[in-house]
């Protein structure tokens, strides 16, 4: 399945980690059921964190669907450096 490059480690690639992270936090989604819906071990999510441009296409668009946040959010967090 294709990656999402975001590239080298940056403020962006901060931001989208701290957006995914945060979701998780407001949704009352524990990692162990985000990483089952998104088809992933406990520690890839974590891999993912530290390193956003690993996730394929698939477990971003899990993550979105399970945490609820729209797609928009989550590029403008990697693209604008916002939220």
């Amino acid at each position: 399945m294709a990656k999402v490059t975001l590239g080298k480690w940056t403020d962006k690639n901060e931001s989208f980690s701290r957006k995914i992270k945060a979701s998780r936090i407001e949704e009352g989604v524990g990692i162990d059921i985000l990483a089952k819906k998104a088809g992933i071990k406990r520690t890839t999510y974590f891999s993912h964190l530290r390193n956003p441009e690993q996730i394929t296409l698939g477990e971003l668009r899990a993550y979105c669907n399970t945490l609820k946040i729209p797609a928009e959010s989550l590029i403008s967090a990697v693209y604008e450096g916002g939220d």
